[in-house]
């Protein structure tokens, strides 16, 4: 059978045609986030539903205020959040403001783990397999930024990508087995079963009942075919590479009222997918479908008792962990690049086990999502793989348990350590960009290009130094003028982490010298004016001072904003970040009420109008 090439399937209008079946207006370009604006105020609804005359509330009502009807209508005003239409609502009005924590209205590609996903729910895992495996081998995975694999703003669509979607189309249309997944009374196959089977196939690939034109355009291709098993072939590879899978439409109801700049509501089967997106990494189950169906997102509680459900899954409980390995920019430590010279007992088992041992840390802090931000400063890993004792060493007690003088919190783990290190040595300005970057949010540039040009004639950690320390050589940094003005910010937290070598062995001596591992933490004064800055020793000691911060605090919502709106926070977005950080630490910071906080809050059903 030959493949079907779907380019044309891949551009704005035909995007538009198939994917939004009918949606019209403009939208951003696929795969790139819009800008935020367009401020509903705050209000509080009344009833019986009256008119208000100013902006409409950013609670969860459609007129707004703080009740839980997601459902209302308008004001004279600005739009306010409406998910769907019913009885006016509205309130007290306020004057505009420009923070809002909308994202513009778009069609956001999935990322290649989404697709996966997808394709396995539709195929079996074994496909899915297949899409994971091809990606990998040809180098097409998606770029992570921030450490998150979902941020549209990298989501495009390559030739090369577009090429291995219609040839992984082809190759698991050719795999799938009609008999199995188009079953039919008749054993030739007939057109209703033909029909039956298209209609379900692409309502559980796109999350939504397919359009009666994209239902003409798969059936006739689909009747290409001489039989039934390559009608149903066919249908399946022009599925798998439609629009309809491979974006996420984010562009509410075509027949919503234009208002610019201001909120437009998602259609329920959009809140269901970004419902489902965000806690499972796939298109939505059954229950969520049959939600969408009968409206079952009017309400703040009908959200929260879904996400509630779903939280509850395997699937959430990856995706709370994705979300943790993306807030400590983790990487995958099979094969991770390390000298052999300077670690040659860094093996692949020991590396598997470094994997194994961060995973179930992550799992047992998460505790399902009632885990919080402070246990992961301040637990202790419990399930230490007997491949790790060589790492471990001293560290390890004959209790089984671990050193908490040195071993305490996800920073102390040896798989963090050897990420955010360098391949031949214990990387201070990894370590302390990993905690200016990652865990205070604090912009930190790269270096100029005159400096990158200075480190690549001669970088101050040269392994042929062996009179020196790694901290020593890297003191260059603060006594050159071009280096210290950035370096000063970060090395001298790095520093406090050098009792761990690059492989997150502990040690108190290199080259034959003491290790220095007396840190400095700074700049961590959050928004109430509280502060944990001070000198530590070694990532024990460094966590429990993070571990009371409230810039942590707020550091991790900011993430998790970037994670469930699928874009880098702005300027528009702080006050939605500040609120949830305020509830997220006066909750006593559980991931689980952070996650809730975020899919009842009016940015997550609705969208910024650019029409």
């Amino acid at each position: 059978m030959k493949p079907i090439r779907n380019g044309f399937f891949f551009t704005t209008s035909a995007i538009l045609g198939l994917l939004l079946a009918g949606c019209t207006g403009s939208v951003a370009t696929p795969g790139h986030p819009g800008s935020s604006g367009g401020p509903p105020g705050t209000g509080s609804s009344v009833s019986p539903p009256a008119t208000g005359t100013g902006n409409s509330g950013v609670g969860i009502s459609g007129g707004g205020g703080s009740s839980t009807q997601i459902s209302g209508g308008t004001g004279t005003g600005n739009v306010g959040v409406v998910v769907s239409g019913g009885g006016a609502g509205s309130g007290t009005t306020i004057g505009p403001t420009n923070c809002d924590g909308l994202t513009s209205r778009r069609v956001r590609r999935l990322s290649m783990r989404e697709y996966a996903n997808v394709v396995s729910d539709l195929l079996g895992p074994a496909a899915g397999t297949t899409v994971t495996t091809t990606i990998q081998n040809d180098n097409l995975g998606d770029n992570l930024v921030a450490g998150f694999d979902n941020q549209s703003s990298v989501l495009i669509v390559s030739g090369p990508l577009q090429e291995d979607i219609a040839d992984l189309a082809a190759t698991l249309s050719s795999q799938a087995n009609p008999t199995t997944l188009a079953p039919c009374a008749t054993a030739a196959g007939s057109p209703t079963c033909l029909q039956t089977f298209i209609r379900s196939f692409a309502n559980k690939a796109y999350g939504r009942p397919m359009a009666d034109d994209e239902f003409t355009r798969a059936l006739a291709v689909a009747n290409m075919g001489q039989d039934y098993a390559t009608q149903v072939r066919l249908a399946v590879e022009l599925v798998l590479q439609s629009p309809g899978t491979l974006y996420v439409s984010e562009l509410g109801s075509p027949t919503a009222p234009v208002a610019s700049g201001q909120s437009v509501p998602l259609t329920q089967y959009e809140i269901a997918s970004q419902l489902s997106f965000l806690l499972t990494g796939t298109r939505p189950d059954a229950t969520l479908l049959t939600a969408a169906q009968t409206t079952g997102f009017t309400k703040s509680a009908d959200i929260l008792s879904q996400a509630q459900r779903i939280l509850a899954t395997a699937p959430a409980k990856a995706a709370l962990s994705r979300f943790i390995n993306g807030w400590m920019d983790m990487e995958p430590l099979a094969g991770f690049p390390k000298d052999p010279a300077v670690f040659p007992i860094l093996t692949p088992a020991i590396l598997t086990a470094m994997q194994q041992e961060f995973d179930q840390f992550v799992t047992t802090q998460l505790a399902g999502g009632d885990g919080t931000l402070a246990s992961f400063m301040m637990g202790t890993s419990t399930n230490v793989p007997a491949a790790l004792a060589p790492i471990y060493g001293t560290d390890l007690l004959p209790s089984g348990g671990l050193d908490p003088k040195h071993r305490q919190g996800i920073l102390s783990l040896p798989g963090v350590l050897t990420v955010h290190a360098g391949a031949s040595h214990s990387g201070p300005v990894e370590r302390g960009l990993l905690i200016r970057r990652q865990l205070l949010c604090q912009n930190v540039p790269g270096p100029p290009p005159d400096a990158v040009a200075k480190i690549a004639n001669g970088s101050p950690l040269d392994n042929g130094d062996t009179k020196t320390t790694t901290r020593q050589k890297l003191d260059a940094h603060l006594t050159e003028p071009a280096c210290s003005a950035c370096h000063a910010s970060f090395d001298p937290i790095g520093y406090g982490f050098e009792q761990m070598d690059g492989i997150g062995k502990f040690r108190t001596t290199e080259n034959g010298l003491t290790v220095d591992s007396t840190g400095q933490l700074t700049a961590t004064a959050a928004a109430d004016g509280s502060n944990v800055d001070g000198p530590f020793v070694g990532p024990a000691q460094l966590s429990s001072m993070l571990a009371q911060s409230k810039l942590l605090e707020s550091c991790m919502v900011d993430h998790f904003f970037s994670f469930s709106q699928a874009r880098p926070t702005g300027p528009t977005d702080t006050c939605v970040v500040n609120d949830w950080a305020s509830k997220f630490s006066q909750g006593g910071g559980h991931i689980k009420d952070l996650v809730l906080t975020a899919v009842v809050h009016p940015n997550f059903v609705n969208r910024k109008d650019d029409r």
